[in-house]
């Protein structure tokens, strides 16, 4: 409110010093206005002297006392402490005043809502939807609590949070109680050290359309330095990854067919499979090394690439198995998968036309 009440009177003091084009009444008028602040007041004099000079700061004067007003009528002053013996086992919760009355707003698991009256009364209750990339997503972990902010407008109140789904997303979220209505923005990709996540957002990419609120949030989990985006050719050689692993669950164990997959020319295996050293075989050849965390074998033929082969890479060679080689039998057709796992070695023997796979000791 002092604040306020400041920045009405430093307006004062930073009108035009030269009056000449200004009649006595006018600047009667406006020294009147200002010395005696109102809604009413600057209303009359804009009325009266719209394309004044001293216009514009009568208009900073009247949106100061709007503001005044909103925050009077809307800005709760119950205390987080205070919400929380209401709430009663909730994630979070926070006052939240509209029209001058006072609620409690309190998230429960699932980001389900109760709004309660300030002595502990059900008013009402909301369910959120969990915003998530995944089918089978564990419950949401809270990362940032509730808080009552106006990142668009000082006129419109938002309440804010962030959650996690398990450790490869991140939900940034702005939700309005009396409209119900919740916007959020997602990052999702792969879990890292000290709780990043590296990957991607929908609504951080180029040329998406979104409203003023999906676009805070977009810009709330671009300036996050837990999560690290990654290029699209990182995106699609991701992608390939995980349709690989997905589509061969047991590769390494028992599985007795594969399925390959066809690689977009954009992808940064692509560019990676151009540079390795490659295999010859019958009307192809075939490349093998480390992108993005894995092993991969992809082959190519006649500018079209393959993802054949995919397996975690190596971290310990004196423990775990790792492909010491790779080459074609004589028919140039059958790819061979040399490991060594200690002082062990055995062979995968993968048929490129049958897409078959043998394991060999």
């Amino acid at each position: 409110m002092k604040t306020l009440r400041t920045l009405i009177a430093a307006a004062l003091l930073m009108a035009p010093l030269c009056l000449g084009a200004q009649t006595k009444a006018e600047t009667s008028l406006f020294g009147k206005t200002m010395n005696k602040p109102s809604v009413k007041a600057a209303d009359k004099f804009l009325k009266k002297y719209p394309n004044s000079v001293y216009a514009p700061k009568v208009l900073q004067m009247k949106d100061s006392l709007l503001t005044l007003e909103f925050i009077k009528d809307n800005v709760s002053l119950i205390s987080h402490d205070s919400a929380m013996a209401v709430a009663g086992g909730a994630l979070d919760a926070t006052g939240w005043k509209k029209d001058g009355k006072e609620h409690v707003i309190a998230l429960d698991q699932d980001l389900s809502i109760r709004i309660l009256s300030p002595d502990g009364s059900l008013e009402d209750t909301r369910i959120l939807s969990v915003y998530t990339m995944e089918e089978a997503a564990g419950k949401p972990t809270l990362v940032q609590g509730l808080e009552v902010i106006r990142p668009l407008s000082p006129k419109r109140n938002y309440i804010h949070f962030a959650y996690r789904n398990g450790e490869s997303e991140w939900v940034e979220a702005l939700y309005i109680p009396e409209e119900d209505l919740l916007s959020q923005a997602i990052f999702y990709g792969n879990p890292m050290s000290e709780g990043r996540i590296e990957g991607q957002s929908p609504e951080m990419m180029e040329g998406v359309t979104s409203t003023a609120e999906i676009a805070w949030l977009a810009g709330r989990l671009r300036d996050n330095p837990l999560l690290v985006q990654i290029s699209k050719a990182d995106i699609l050689t991701d992608q390939a990854i995980q349709w690989w692993l997905q589509k061969n669950p047991k590769a390494q164990t028992s599985a007795s067919k594969l399925s390959f997959g066809l690689i977009d020319e954009q992808s940064s295996m692509v560019e990676v499979c151009k540079k390795a050293r490659k295999e010859k075989g019958k009307g192809l050849s075939a490349a093998i090394f480390d992108i993005r965390g894995y092993t991969v074998v992809c082959t190519v033929s006649k500018g079209e690439y393959k993802l054949i082969w995919c397996e975690p890479v190596c971290r310990n060679r004196k423990t775990d198995q790792y492909i010491r080689s790779m080459y074609f039998d004589n028919d140039g057709t059958t790819l061979n998968l040399f490991y060594y796992k200690g002082n062990t070695t055995f062979k995968k023997k993968i048929s490129l036309p049958s897409q078959s796979l043998r394991h060999l000791k």
